[in-house]
């Protein structure tokens, strides 16, 4: 584990966290996905209150997003099972809007739908802690309505208005939006507590495990002895690296790389998948196979003009969200820069592709040199990464990827950037 100094490591600071979660909320609940680093903090936490003692119940939200793999689905009703004395569960199966970067004609999709119930991808589950839209207790359910919204509200709601905490295990090194999400001064902390950000009126998130390695999750697990999902078992005897391990909605940017093991390990939850999506079969296919080196341009066009015939062959409110993403890109490179290698920076140079220089990065690694630019055409000729670096070509790649968020463009909407756009795509929805 990683080591603070001599006397702390990591799990030690998480207790102190913790310590300090019990002292100073009234309300509590966790976030539970079924993925590694929450199922670590959930054993953390059982933990942490069986040796102190604590009885009062603390709450549990999972989104059950109809499209898990049975190992999850076997390891999560377990854990809850084996702890519902200290537990209040909340297995949400409701209408709910969720991201889907894998179709060009949905950027959203919606998973327990009323009117989809005979193509549900498993059925709906029967334990007595499930939510569903005939038992919901939330005065502020509205069917369809997005996750984000629906996450701010339930912690509202949970809260009974009193303070409440969030668990959330997320850390630094899984992402780069993840490191950003703690690391954020802008953020509202409490007590000055980096791993503490302000969600709502009377809600925090907290993340316990945020400074937690890989390896530490694992060396926890084994030395602790505690449950975890096994199909991270499956995945390491598939010959997928610990990095490449992902558990999330299918659809969501960050599973699509994994997308196509859904078709090894679950068979018959693979075939309804690709019935319920469109897309979904051709990104297992081909997603891993679609690098910046392997797209060729059709003739008879620039990069330039193809992302604009890409974007006319798009429904309206699709192809909306894609200018919105690529004008915000184009003004970020343009009045800000973003760090660059010096080896990066010296091949756009060789190569006589126009930049200025904006002084060094203000955070994260402060040797790079900020490089303002517009997007050239392409930069197939560079030697260095040219998938790093604005271009046209880039545009046109992030189109075909059906990456919807743009995340390979390296942005990451804001919680209101995301609400305004929704409420574009939406006005484009009804004209």
């Amino acid at each position: 584990m990683k080591v603070y100094n001599q006397d702390k490591n990591v799990y030690d600071a998480s207790i102190e966290r913790l310590d300090y979660i019990f002292e100073n909320f009234d309300r509590i609940y966790l976030s539970f996905s079924g993925g590694k680093d929450s199922g670590v903090m959930l054993n953390l936490v059982l933990d942490y209150m069986r040796e102190r003692g604590i009885t009062k119940k603390i709450g549990l939200m999972t989104l059950d997003n109809e499209a898990n793999y049975n190992y999850s689905l076997q390891f999560m009703h377990r854990i809850i099972q084996a702890n519902l004395d200290l537990l209040e569960v909340y297995w949400c199966c409701l209408p709910i809007t969720l991201p889907c970067t894998v179709s060009s004609y949905m950027t959203e999709w919606q998973c327990w739908g009323v009117e989809d119930e005979e193509r549900w991808i498993k059925p709906m589950p029967t334990d007595e802690y499930v939510v569903n839209i005939d038992n919901c207790p939330f005065d502020f359910f509205e069917e369809n309505m997005n996750y984000d919204e629906f996450w701010d509200k339930f912690g509202d709601w949970y809260a009974q208005g009193e303070k409440c905490c969030c668990m959330i295990g997320i850390r630094s090194d899984e992402s780069l939006n993840r490191f950003r999400t703690i690391m954020n001064k802008k953020k509202v902390m409490l007590d000055g507590h980096c791993w503490t950000k302000k969600n709502t009126k009377l809600v925090y998130n907290c993340y316990p495990i945020y400074d937690w390695t890989t390896d530490d999750i694992w060396v926890a697990n084994a030395k602790f002895d505690w449950d975890y999902n096994e199909l991270y078992d499956i995945f390491w005897k598939s010959g997928m690296s610990v990095a490449q391990m992902r558990v999330a909605s299918p659809f969501m940017s960050e599973s699509k790389s994994s997308l196509n093991m859904y078709r090894i390990i679950d068979a018959e939850i693979w075939s309804r998948l690709c019935a319920r999506v469109q897309g979904a079969n051709f990104v297992a296919t081909y997603g891993k196979q679609l690098t910046y080196r392997s797209f060729k341009l059709p003739e008879g066009h620039t990069w330039k003009s193809f992302t604009k015939f890409l974007l006319d062959t798009l429904p309206k409110e699709v192809a909306v969200n894609f200018k919105m993403r690529f004008i915000q890109s184009i003004k970020y490179w343009w009045r800000v820069g973003r760090g660059l290698p010096n080896e990066v920076i010296e091949d756009l140079d060789q190569n006589g592709i126009w930049f200025k220089l904006r002084g060094k990065t203000a955070h994260g690694n402060k040797d790079k040199w900020r490089v303002s630019m517009l997007p050239p055409d392409h930069l197939d000729m560079l030697k260095t990464h040219p998938s790093e670096v604005t271009s046209w070509k880039r545009f046109a790649i992030t189109i075909l990827k059906n990456d919807h968020t743009c995340k390979y463009l390296g942005l990451a909407p804001t919680k209101e950037q995301a609400v305004r756009q929704r409420e574009i795509m939406k006005k484009y929805k009804n004209i």
